[in-house]
């Protein structure tokens, strides 16, 4: 599991505003952690959930269908969160981000954040 990968990750049941169901998910945790995951007790990993409902705006960037990710999707930056590692199908990468496109998903997350 590294950054900039997307696998398919289980949500759970949708509460409210947040994201369910199992559905693709970038990896935005960085890959120090993400070695030595399985040397600590708290195994969270911090994920970007994506979705098919295609709506645009500052805070998600589409990325095409492409490898085993079937369908057009967006990253939805604002809904980052953390998850255990138990909830991340590790065997199935569907695809991995471009250079480009992680330097925008880094770009928009920091704006999010309120870093810049």
């Amino acid at each position: 599991m590294k950054r900039g990968e997307i696998y398919l990750v289980n949500f759970g049941k949708k509460y409210n505003s947040e994201f369910g169901k199992i559905r693709p998910a970038l990896i935005i945790q960085n890959d120090v952690a993400n070695r030595n995951i399985d040397k600590v007790a708290f195994k969270g990993v911090s994920v970007i959930p994506l979705t098919t409902n295609l709506c645009g705006g500052n805070l998600r960037l589409q990325i095409d269908k492409r490898d085993s990710l079937e369908a057009i999707s967006e990253i939805c930056i604002n809904e980052l969160c953390t998850l255990d590692l138990s909830r991340i199908d590790l065997k199935g990468l569907l695809t991995t981000l471009t250079f480009e496109e992680q330097k925008e998903v880094d770009l928009k997350l920091s704006q999010h954040l309120g870093f810049i």
